[in-house]
């Protein structure tokens, strides 16, 4: 069985990211709580408590989207989608008829909004904190599914080559030739039925 899979991302460096996340989560979650029972509420604990959050939903997106392996395969007439983390858990599976893909469409790179430097850990809360779903899959019936996560970590950074555009559209063809191959070959196999019936 062929798959496809989203291999254009920085997994390990990820998985890095999200524990100095978290080490830095703690730290503000110690001083936001401390202010607040000494009740000592300044503008510092407000400010304590925003960053925690926006930190706290940046681990949970990096954990659910950007650590889990992506992949695609057809069984049964249909294209199968899923999000496994770290070989075990499917956090994600979406089942799609071949048939009824009308369309699978590249949105294109995204260019970050982040500086590209490896050390600021901001450069992290911004890339996790709202996933890029760079391929759609659009139904006839009007439905729209979004997979493939595409980030890079370093834009500014030429040394560091975690992020390869060209991989991630190599992906896309693969995908999209392996959808247009199948539908094809059922296209085939129903006239074929109804001809011989």
């Amino acid at each position: 069985m062929k798959k496809i899979k989203n291999k254009n991302q920085a997994y390990v460096l990820y998985i890095l990211a999200i524990i100095c996340l978290l080490i830095l989560n703690f730290i503000m979650l110690i001083f936001f709580i401390d202010d607040f029972y000494r009740a000592d509420i300044t503008i510092f604990t407000l400010v304590f408590g925003v960053f925690s959050y926006f930190i706290t939903r940046a681990i949970i997106n990096g954990v659910l989207y950007f650590i889990p392996r992506e992949e695609c395969y057809v069984e049964d007439s249909n294209l199968i989608y899923k999000r496994i983390l770290f070989s075990k858990f499917i956090l994600k599976e979406i089942k799609i008829s071949l048939l009824g893909i009308y369309d699978i469409i590249d949105k294109g790179y995204k260019i970050p909004t982040t500086n590209g430097d490896y050390l600021n850990p901001l450069n992290y809360i911004t890339i996790f904190f709202k996933p890029y779903e760079r391929i759609l899959i659009e139904m006839k019936s009007g439905e729209k599914y979004k997979i493939f996560v595409d980030a890079n970590p370093y834009p500014n950074t030429k040394f560091l080559s975690y992020h390869n555009d060209d991989k991630f559209i190599k992906n896309y063809n693969e995908l999209k030739e392996m959808v247009i191959e199948e539908q094809n070959r059922l296209y085939f196999n129903q006239k074929n039925w109804k001809f011989n019936g």
